[in-house]
């Protein structure tokens, strides 16, 4: 008898190449390995892509041998693949595939010439040393003593930034000395900023080698609020009673902070709140990329006739009733309002925990927005992350009395014991309003939310493409076309994930195995520990991630295919079920989130379905709908065969063409 081959297979360290013209960038598997050898090679990681980049002249012959002799056994390079993906790389290059990531600012000073802010990257250092800047300590940022037209030049030539990637500020600032930190809450790892290279040489005088650049919020205010129209708003939208409270709660304040727990709808209470703030002007909203397009459907819902603009570029805003920005794009709107193009009576700013760095480019610009919107509604399920520091910067944002005390007084005041933290949470209980799920008690154990993601150009093109070849025949290509989407939600599921609270543990349902496989890298690339469990586990290593996810509580993930671990499972551990791709049937879809909803568990259990827009993911939620119906009505324990279903729905999700993206 031929005995089966148990052999690990092996894994291609490289998984994709892409290129800017000046930079490269290596995608690869979870590989921590390397990353001193990439470093060495001034590697630089763009957790943007999740891939090391590193200067063009870098990625060499021996660049390649020396990686290829620290390989373990079980990962392998494939030399004339790696070749030919960087050829055809460095063909076709990207100009704003990392150069927008780097989040470049340039800041007239008072006094003469500019002050360069950027993430880490060796192009963008040696352009400023090159224009013999003053490196500002601590603050990763350079004091350059060039007029704009030298600087723009420089970082055109020296870094390959295009004027377009470079935002120039036209508020001027002032170099003020900062504070110093409290030791104990300094952080022990110092990454990003522009730091020069070791050993580089500092040019120029010292004057801001302790500085800060400062922007002060309009002053926390408390307001009246229309009870007669909160009522209103409650019957019109279907609020509960906390998430009135919510409403009442923003409303209340010219700023203040929802922190609700995720599951509890900050989004549908900010939206309500914002549309009954009066004023001229739009509706400002600040969010991560990939949660737009759920901001555009929840206005929706609530404003169905209103002029939703997502901001991106070239988009007229004239006469918007809202407009939807990503952080990344944050500094546009910026020039916009200097420019008096645009006025906002109200901004909200989800995920506002992005914003927890006060030196960062997204911070900077809110506080450069917030002089101009006196109304701003911060929401976040993590104002604390790390650090009580962290609070800081919102408070300040908010204008809250105490955020206008310098950080390291705030810190000494504050910061570092239970009943210091005690203290804090007592200052800010009027500006802060934070509920758990014990307030659902009136509801069912389990809620349900859909989010809608949006999916990057590079990804919506390979979309495309596999939609339109016409060789494939219908069943092929749903598999291609799903299984590509469960690995374009990976970005979305780590941030969320990152947002949820220390002692929230998640499933996540994939359909395909190497799906499972891809995310658990993403995972591990963020410092998130997760287990998988796919049919191709042993027994053993099945029940040791089962045992890991139930017993650890560092293990905060359990990826699984729906088939594998949807079924027979106790995953009670679990608070939230996340389905990368759905099953085919809501039997199917019902059985696996049962795994966290069943006897034992002791929280309220969110199920929550990314969708990316305008791709055969919206159709498979309402053509599951719709079999859910008909299963229903014919079989009393609605479940059939899965790959009959399959091919049924074959036939509808192909016929249409692709819908036209929102």
């Amino acid at each position: 008898m031929k005995l089966a081959n148990y052999k690990k297979a092996s894994r291609e360290l490289i998984q994709a190449i892409r290129s800017d013209g000046a930079r490269v960038g290596l995608s690869t598997i979870f590989a921590p390995w390397a990353a001193p050898f990439f470093r060495e090679r001034e590697g630089t990681w763009f957790p943007h892509g999740r891939m090391w980049v590193f200067e063009r002249s870098r990625i060499t012959g021996e660049f390649v041998a020396a990686l290829a002799a620290l390989l373990p056994k079980d990962v392998t390079l494939d030399v004339p693949s790696a070749a030919q993906q960087l050829k055809a790389a460095l063909a076709t290059p990207n100009a704003d595939l990392f150069a927008p990531g780097l989040d470049i600012q340039l800041f007239p000073v008072r006094g003469g010439g500019f002050v360069c802010m950027s993430k880490f990257d060796q192009l963008m250092l040696r352009a400023v040393q090159s224009m013999q800047g003053s490196f500002l300590k601590n603050k990763g940022a350079w004091r350059l003593r060039a007029d704009l037209p030298t600087i723009l030049d420089s970082l055109a030539s020296v870094a390959a930034v295009r004027r377009e990637h470079i935002y120039v500020h036209q508020q001027e600032i002032v170099l003020e000395e900062l504070s110093s930190i409290a030791g104990g809450d300094r952080p022990g790892v110092s990454v990003g900023g522009m730091m020069p290279e070791p050993g580089a040489s500092r040019t120029g005088d010292s004057e801001g080698e302790n500085a800060i650049l400062t922007v002060v919020a309009t002053p926390l205010k408390r307001l009246w609020v229309d009870e007669k129209a909160l009522a209103t708003a409650e019957k019109q939208y279907g609020l509960y009673d906390y998430q009135v409270a919510g409403v009442r709660h923003l409303l209340s304040y010219s700023s203040a902070l929802l922190a609700d727990d995720m599951g509890l709808g900050k989004t549908r209470q900010a939206a309500v709140a914002a549309r009954m703030v009066t004023g001229t002007g739009a509706a400002l909203v600040v969010c991560p990329a990939n949660l737009r397009i759920n901001w555009q459907r929840e206005i929706a819902q609530i404003d169905q006739d209103a002029k939703v603009v997502i901001a991106g570029g070239e988009e007229d805003m004239t006469g918007a009733d809202w407009v939807v920005v990503s952080y990344e794009r944050l500094g546009g709107i910026v020039q916009a309002i200097n420019d008096g193009k645009l006025k906002f009576r109200v901004m909200l700013v989800d995920e506002a925990h992005y914003l927890k760095e006060p030196q960062s480019t997204r911070t900077r610009n809110a506080f450069l927005l917030s002089p101009h919107i006196e109304r701003r509604f911060l929401l976040t399920a993590t104002p604390i992350l790390n650090r009580e520091s962290e609070l800081h910067s919102l408070l300040r944002l908010s204008g809250h009395p105490i955020g206008s005390v310098p950080v390291g007084e705030f810190l000494e005041e504050f910061a570092g014991k239970p009943e210091l933290r005690k203290a804090l949470s007592e200052r800010v209980s009027e500006w802060m309003l934070r509920r758990r799920k014990d307030v659902l008690k009136n509801l069912k154990g389990k809620t349900h939310e859909v989010q809608y993601v949006d999916l990057g150009d590079d990804e919506r093109a390979k979309y495309r493409k596999v939609l339109a070849d016409p060789d494939e025949i219908a069943l092929v290509k749903i598999g291609k076309l799903r299984r590509m989407l469960e690995r374009a939600k990976a970005d979305w599921l780590v941030d969320t994930i990152s947002s949820l609270q220390p002692d929230d543990k998640v499933i996540v349902f994939c359909e395909f195995t190497d799906s499972v496989a891809y995310l658990a890298e993403e995972f591990a690339k963020a410092g998130i520990e997760a287990v998988r469990f796919t049919g191709e586990d042993t027994p053993i290593r099945k029940q040791r991630a089962v045992d890991a996810f139930m017993v650890d509580p560092k293990t905060r993930v359990f990826i699984g295919t729906t088939a594998a671990a949807g079924v027979g499972l106790n995953l009670t551990a679990a608070n939230y079920v996340f389905f990368a791709s759905l099953p085919w049937t809501a039997a199917l879809k019902r059985q696996a989130e049962d795994r966290a909803y069943r006897n034992g568990q002791l929280r309220l259990v969110t199920v929550v379905i990314p969708v990316i827009t305008a791709t055969i993911d919206e159709q498979i939620v309402e053509l599951l709908k719709h079999k859910e119906g008909i299963e229903q009505d014919l079989l009393a324990d609605g479940v059939r065969d899965p790959k009959a279903v399959e091919k049924e729905m074959a036939k509808k999700l192909l016929r249409v063409e692709e819908p036209v993206a929102a």
